[in-house]
């Protein structure tokens, strides 16, 4: 049977959502037209990546293209083997799982044979979703033969102030999660395992909709396929989405099917008399 590889992104969709992440990779003919605010996010983020370059300058890129993951798993040894220092989309494979990663700068621990793992986001603090990104990207390099010492995350010092070009040294800040990426490694270890297994199936995972397609901050790219059964207006639109989650599968989305112990009132349930009545 044939090994699916997993990237970072991937495996932070499959985290979300195994469903997802099955859709990803075997109905291509869901996936959404990338529009101009994606087009945008990633526009952002390639102009970052390239200014933390010059943060750590010095160092040498591997350019292999997005899918041969193998050739630039071969480019980052051999710029090891040279004696390089600090590598920018440095790339590793697990040697059991397919997990793969490239992290945006490897970087070597003076005068030893360690290296900490940098990534680089165009936020402004840590959110809880690219602890799980790290995780990821430790759970690769590490079971690939890597002694990391610490993982790094460099966003943007939002008391930066601009004056002429811009200073990548002011511009970015270094934070130093290596306690909650370890601490995350037995979560890694057993999904990085279960996802293989999902991508190998030949049918969609039998996954219920929930809070988990609104999570932060994008939206499920397959939230429209879904949930084309729920109405306009439903239990998702009047209560916390936990809450409709747990409600909807006791007694479906429909609103004007929930007991009356259930129903809203006050405005919501104004709310609910008004679309009734418009439809």
């Amino acid at each position: 049977m044939t090994q699916h590889t997993i990237s970072k992104s991937q495996y932070v969709k499959g985290l979300q959502c195994p469903k997802a992440l099955w859709f990803y990779r075997h109905r291509k003919d869901l996936a959404p037209e990338i529009d101009a605010e994606t087009q945008a996010r990633f526009d952002t983020g390639n102009e970052i990546g390239e200014l933390a370059m010059h943060y750590f300058d010095g160092g040498v890129e591997v350019t292999n293209e997005y899918w041969d993951v193998k050739g630039a798993v071969e480019a980052t040894h051999k710029f090891i083997k040279d004696g390089c220092d600090i590598i920018y989309e440095a790339t590793a494979m697990h040697p059991v799982d397919g997990g793969y990663s490239r992290i945006d700068i490897l970087k070597r621990v003076e005068g030893s044979d360690e290296w900490d793992l940098i990534e680089v986001k165009s936020s402004t603090s840590v959110k809880d979703y690219h602890l799980d990104d790290m995780a990821f990207q430790y759970h690769v390099f590490y079971n690939a033969g890597y002694k990391i010492r610490k993982c790094l995350m460099m966003v943007i010092d939002n008391s930066y102030v601009r004056d002429g070009d811009i200073d990548p040294q002011a511009l970015f800040r270094l934070e130093d999660i290596s306690g909650e990426v370890f601490a995350r490694q037995g979560e890694v270890e057993a999904v990085a395992g279960q996802l293989g297994y999902v991508l190998e199936q030949k049918k969609e995972p039998e996954i219920s909709i929930g809070a988990r397609c609104f999570p932060p901050p994008f939206e499920c790219d397959y939230r429209a396929h879904c949930w084309k059964h729920v109405p306009d207006y439903s239990v998702y639109n009047v209560f916390q989405k936990p809450k409709a989650e747990d409600i909807s599968r006791k007694h479906g989305v429909a609103l004007e099917k929930l007991p009356d112990g259930i129903r809203p009132g006050g405005v919501k349930a104004l709310d609910i008399e008004s679309y009734s009545y418009s439809n």
